[in-house]
């Protein structure tokens, strides 16, 4: 119980991170609507795969936590490396 406690309380941290990083990153880079949708994709993504591996791992189902990580987290990754790639880094120059 203790950990799924600490689990709710570090995705609330991560989402304020996630948060204020947005905001700077639109105070940067002129973002389109194809940025905000990859980078709030891409945090959903990485959000479900915190969730789901903790969750997982914590009821002692370490199998189900490698295919959250594997299908959640690959996503977000690939999703954020595009996104930064192709929508936010050519507005820079």
């Amino acid at each position: 119980m203790l950990m799924m406690g600490l689990m709710w309380y570090l995705l609330g941290m991560v989402t304020t991170g996630a948060i204020w990083g947005y905001v700077y990153l639109q105070r940067r880079y002129k973002l389109n609507w194809k940025a905000n949708l990859g980078l709030f994709s891409a945090f959903a993504f990485a959000w479900i795969c915190i969730g789901w591996s903790w969750g997982s791992f914590a009821e002692g189902e370490p199998q189900s936590g490698a295919m959250g990580l594997l299908n959640f987290g690959l996503p977000a990754l690939i999703l954020a490396l595009f996104t930064w790639r192709k929508f936010i880094q050519p507005e820079s120059k």
